[in-house]
């Protein structure tokens, strides 16, 4: 996930610290349902990957269709409809069902629907994935590398900065 995020700001148009911050959240998600570390990594960066790609597409922020994902990931499906219109509960069902070969949905796992609702934003939005990459010249995609680039600047100088305010605070609190 590190080296992952250390080229976020050109694949995802994310900040290093913002890339692993939502890829965290998925994971810590993807993790609490019963996915493996790395099959949880894994399943995280598509995710990301897919909220920048679905973003760029439709001209929204990677951070907004992130979150939308992730509420799909709680069985909240009205925000994604607007870039995965066809996702609901009883399609995510479906598509767990015949992934598992199982038959009766009140047997689904939270794993087993996690992944079929990923499976359903890669395929209703196969039209979209890669558009990140494809359309990173163009100016909304630049924009978001533009910014990400400069907020990871910005966690570099404060990384610099930090021992010196940290000083200076215990300094004029007088715990230095």
């Amino acid at each position: 996930i590190e080296s992952w995020g250390d080229r976020a700001r050109t694949t995802v148009g994310l900040s290093k610290e913002a890339a692993i911050a939502a890829a965290a959240s998925f994971g810590d998600m993807f993790t609490l349902i019963g996915f493996t570390g790395d099959e949880a990594a894994n399943m995280s960066k598509n995710a990301v990957q897919a909220a920048a790609d679905l973003g760029s597409f439709s001209n929204l922020d990677t951070a907004d269709v992130a979150d939308r994902i992730s509420a799909a990931f709680r069985g909240e499906y009205d925000s994604l409809q607007a870039v995965i219109p066809n996702i609901n509960a009883a399609r995510v069902e479906s598509e767990a069902l015949a992934k598992t070969g199982k038959t009766v949905a009140s047997e689904l796992t939270a794993q087993e629907k996690a992944a079929a609702v990923l499976a359903i934003v890669q395929k209703d939005g196969a039209r979209a994935m890669g558009d990140f990459a494809r359309t990173s010249d163009r100016a909304a995609n630049s924009a978001k590398i533009a910014t990400a680039g400069l907020e990871d600047q910005q966690a570099k100088l404060g990384q610099q900065l930090l021992p010196a305010w940290s000083g200076l605070l215990g300094f004029l609190t007088g715990t230095a």
